[in-house]
């Protein structure tokens, strides 16, 4: 980058730095665009520039001021506590479980739920518990922490093929961006990340998608529910 087109680029992304300081709450690439009148690949590579500065902060498809400060919510069991009141949200729009599943070892601990009327009722639903491998949420959570991956495979004691099965199946999980699993019944279980500024280390559940149709608006209100979730928690930073 030559020295004419520098101060240039910085203003640019003071712009967009100021759009985002003066919104008071997180926007999209779009949004900012239309604030700041920047070509909408323009505001992209400044935004990336400022995020890759530790001057902006993404949250999920939404950008915001990063802050100095460490977030208050230090451990995930905070963060829980802060997201809970969303699973209330999708089970009002979708009907279904809705749940909040943390990893602890070799299972998924299913710390909040909120039950629809169509949930079939299971063991894990007496315990809280589940081995990780047998769920969306502990294969969702596993798919972006390599290192739990080893250990689930060492603590489940999987052989070479179940560990080669579960090892394609987390690829998949990483490059849709969810993990789905359907039960003997019939039933499906579908998870989203909370997409921390780290490995994710909380899953957003919903459980009894009985139909094709079901599963596509199960999904599209969990990604919403996720994003929405995640801006509450780093408001609260």
């Amino acid at each position: 980058m030559d020295d004419q087109r520098l101060p240039r680029s910085i203003g640019k992304a003071l712009m967009v730095l100021t759009a985002l300081r003066e919104g008071g709450t997180p926007m999209r690439l779009t949004e900012l665009s239309v604030r700041t009148g920047i070509a909408k690949s323009t505001t992209h590579r400044m935004l990336c520039a400022l995020t890759s500065a530790g001057l902006v902060a993404r949250v999920g498809t939404h950008y915001q001021p990063a802050r100095s400060a460490s977030p208050k919510p230090r451990t995930h069991r905070d963060v829980l506590r802060l997201v809970a009141p969303f699973l209330g949200d999708l089970l009002v729009r979708t009907g279904m479980t809705a749940g909040l599943a943390v990893l602890d070892g070799a299972e998924v601990e299913f710390a909040h739920r909120v039950y629809g009327h169509r949930h079939v009722w299971g063991p894990c639903d007496d315990t809280g518990r589940s081995p990780a491998q047998l769920s969306a949420a502990g294969r969702l959570l596993v798919a972006h922490d390599e290192t739990a991956a080893r250990n689930l495979i060492r603590l489940a004691g999987l052989g070479p093929s179940e560990a080669a099965e579960l090892g394609g199946d987390l690829i998949r999980i990483r490059q849709r961006g969810f993990a789905e699993l359907t039960g003997p019944d019939g039933s499906t279980c579908l998870a989203v990340p909370l997409r921390l500024p780290k490995p994710p280390v909380v899953a957003l559940v919903l459980e009894d998608a009985g139909n094709e149709a079901d599963r596509a608006r199960a999904l599209l209100w969990l990604r919403r529910v996720a994003d929405a979730a995640m801006r509450e928690v780093c408001l609260a930073a």
